[in-house]
């Protein structure tokens, strides 16, 4: 995304939603699980029309795109982080940090670590979460080791800050990195942080080497940067599954081969939020929630919806959209867009997800491609996918004006600098 469509972004986060007068004389009560960029965009199209609670438990915003910047010590973080309350107060909702405990959808009603709370519409924007015992077998213990000494840092929490330390403190050894079986969120990350770590060993010229083990078929860009830039610091293995861990010995059991590692960022397989499948919003034989993919109304009840990460599949031609924080506000602002026209008895155009994301194939020098995924209606009724991309050496700021215009859109206010 560049500069030039900032008037875009700012413009549909006021004007997308924009209710006409409510049939009804009361404001419908509006609630959101979930504080990230799906829920945070529902929240700002619905304040107008709506008494929306926004709750969240953790208590600030932490900008997971561009974060990988932040972790190889090129940004200080500091634009990355917003204030949830005084997003609220600026825009007009409401906000609470707690603790989601479930929701009632026969009474309409949320339980909360604050108390329960009572709804018209549920939005649930609650991201992902994974899938530990398909590495340990289900061992709690072994679990809880394996997040504290080796985390995924894929959620806004504590780990990011743990993996920076983990990354900032690594000196020689083998470090193993392994990769979430498709789909997973942000699917450019976990290489990434891949090449900041091969970049550190390489630049600080340590006795130590990188295996980064790949379930999926492999991302061909990263692949050649691998073979031709770090062909000494790291072993790429695609199409190879980790099956097993011991984070005590610090063994991983692959297809054919067992790694003795020193240190790693272990990802196991992902799914969607345990919200979501401790209260029925995932399919018989899915990891994911069942939704309309024409508007993310849940399929057992049409006062639901589920947006963002923990999405299932939307097309019998490509599966699921990407797992990106613009895909999940898009999908937002598509569910804003539902319920204003169900409040008003006004009919709603149909409107599909798009989105942009950078994968960035070096961090020093910065070097990225771009990635635009479009999608349209097939005459069947099937959703199609288009994607293209755009390889650019020497970029220009686009991705910080990115990062603006999207917290612009989100908090009506850009980014920190």
């Amino acid at each position: 995304m560049t500069i030039s469509r900032r008037q875009l972004l700012i413009a549909s986060a006021c004007t997308l939603c924009a209710p006409t007068v409510l049939a009804t004389p009361t404001r419908p009560k509006v609630l959101i699980i979930g504080g990230g960029w799906g829920g945070l965009s529902a929240a700002r199209h619905l304040a107008k029309i709506g008494d929306v609670l926004l709750i969240e438990r953790q208590p600030e915003f932490l900008s997971l795109p561009l974060s990988n910047r932040w972790l190889a010590g090129l940004d200080d973080g500091r634009r990355l982080r917003q204030n949830y309350q005084a997003a609220a107060d600026r825009l007009g909702y409401r906000f609470r940090q707690a603790e989601v405990k479930g929701f009632d959808m026969a009474r309409r009603q949320v339980s909360t670590s604050v108390g329960h709370f009572d709804y018209d519409w549920l939005i649930v924007a609650a991201g992902i979460s994974e899938a530990d015992d398909a590495l340990l077998d289900g061992d709690k213990k072994a679990t809880a080791h394996m997040r504290q000494h080796f985390p995924s840092a894929y959620t806004a929490g504590k780990e990011l800050a743990v993996l920076k330390e983990k990354l900032a403190h690594f000196s020689a050894g083998e470090f193993l990195l392994n990769l979430p079986l498709a789909p997973y969120r942000c699917p450019p990350a976990p290489y990434e942080r891949a090449v900041i770590i091969a970049q550190m060993i390489k630049s600080k010229g340590l006795k130590a080497h990188l295996t980064v083990v790949e379930p999926n078929a492999p991302w061909t860009g990263y692949q050649r940067v691998f073979r031709e830039q770090f062909a000494d610091q790291v072993t790429y293995l695609p199409n190879t599954q980790l099956r097993k861990i011991d984070p005590y010995q610090r063994v991983a059991t692959l297809d054919i081969d067992e790694i003795h590692f020193d240190d790693a960022i272990l990802m196991p397989p992902q799914q969607a939020a345990d919200l979501c499948r401790n209260n029925g919003l995932t399919g018989k034989n899915s990891a994911w929630a069942t939704v309309n993919p024409k508007n993310f109304a849940f399929l057992g009840d049409d006062r639901v919806f589920v947006i963002g990460d923990s999405v299932g599949a939307v097309s019998t031609l490509f599966g699921h959209y990407p797992k990106t924080g613009e895909i999940a506000s898009r999908m937002g602002q598509i569910v804003a867009t539902e319920i204003t026209g169900r409040i008003n008895d006004k009919p709603v155009e149909l409107a599909l997800p798009e989105g942009s994301c950078f994968a960035y194939l070096s961090i020093t020098p910065p070097q990225f491609t771009r990635i635009e995924s479009r999608y349209r209606i097939r005459g069947d009724g099937n959703i199609v996918q288009h994607i293209s991309q755009q390889h650019e050496n020497n970029p220009r700021g686009e991705d910080d004006a990115w990062l603006d215009n999207w917290h612009e859109a989100l908090f009506g206010q850009s980014a920190k600098r």
